[in-house]
């Protein structure tokens, strides 16, 4: 039976590379401030900002940033989201609110995408429009591969579970190297529908297209209603030349969702209109980039992955140190 409990995150794990009195938790309202407040300080010890979301991060408060301070973006890494990692492997959560941990330069390369794909987002639209753009968009510009499928020689770091793989799985990096699992797809596009003020979570589980198998996907609620929105099937098919739209609120048939958390949402989703899918996905969709980007995303992701091997390193404020074959049978079993 499965643990559906409330997990915590782990204090010690979550902070372990900064002192109490280093971390600082706010939100838009009084980010200034507490920016001010840390700088005042003149201190050239570790530093973290933690933010329920980049909405409120501004050019002028990046580039006010010292190289000791980082910034945490929680997004859809919540307390209830807890409920998707069970048992023993539950404190993959800690880590991956540590991995959602940004430096000056990853943020300034981050805003710069989200302002590139908010450029495109007519104002006059619905919210329905704007998270179908933002599902457009996904779909076309971030290539979805399992973590293990990067994998050169089956023995780097990438072949592990989902404590030590490299940020680009898990978080807003991905959007970056426009590369990522499941995981990655709906931690990114939460964060799209946050900044638009479309409720949107992460949702972790179980699907089943044939087999069964860990997954994580959103549902964001419009009016009320709840949407159940997976891109990253359709981004698949567009690798392959097919351009299709059926992972935004169609429940389609052949993959049965099973989630461990936001249980009241899922039992309560809506179906869209196919006949408004089809006439809306070719107005917002026109704008957007559909380069066939797989072949360069990987090898650019190549070139990277030591550089932020060495980021996750820093953030542990440890030597991190790897054993395959104990990580594997986490990868195995939290493979999301």
């Amino acid at each position: 039976m499965v643990d559906l409990s409330r997990k915590f995150f782990d204090v010690k794990k979550t902070y372990q590379a900064y002192t109490s009195n280093n971390i600082y938790k706010c939100d838009s309202n009084n980010l200034k401030q507490t920016l001010d407040m840390i700088l005042q300080r003149h201190s050239t010890e570790r530093m973290l900002i933690e933010l329920p979301s980049t909405v409120g991060l501004t050019d002028e408060i990046i580039n006010a940033l010292t190289d000791n301070i980082d910034v945490r973006v929680i997004g859809g890494l919540t307390d209830e989201y807890s409920k998707s990692h069970k048992g023993e492997y539950s404190d993959a959560l800690d880590f991956l609110r540590e991995k959602a941990t940004y430096s000056k330069q990853e943020l300034k390369e981050i805003m710069k995408k989200f302002n590139e794909i908010e450029s495109h987002i007519n104002p006059q639209w619905s919210d329905y429009e704007k998270a179908l753009y933002l599902y457009e968009y996904v779909k076309y510009n971030i290539v979805y591969r399992k973590n293990r499928d990067i994998s050169t020689d089956g023995k780097s770091m990438d072949m592990v579970g989902i404590v030590n793989r490299t940020r680009t799985w898990d978080s807003l990096i991905g959007l970056i190297n426009q590369l990522s699992t499941c995981s990655g797809f709906a931690h990114i596009y939460q964060e799209l529908c946050t900044r638009q003020n479309i409720s949107c979570v992460k949702v972790g589980g179980k699907y089943c297209a044939g087999r069964e198998g860990d997954h994580a996907w959103n549902i964001i609620t419009i009016n009320g209603k709840n949407i159940l929105v997976d891109a990253i099937w359709d981004a698949q098919e567009f690798e392959k030349g097919n351009d299709v739209t059926t992972g935004f609120g169609l429940l389609n048939s052949d993959k049965k969702y099973n989630p461990r958390s936001y249980h009241e949402l899922h039992n309560n989703l809506s179906i869209i209109n196919p006949e408004w899918l089809q006439t809306t996905v070719k107005k917002v969709s026109a704008l957007i980039p559909k380069e066939q980007i797989a072949k360069d995303r990987v090898e650019h992701f190549l070139k990277v992955r030591e550089l932020d091997r060495k980021r996750m390193m820093y953030l542990r404020g440890q030597q991190l140190q790897i054993n395959n074959e104990n990580e594997k049978n986490i990868g195995e079993t939290m493979s999301i």
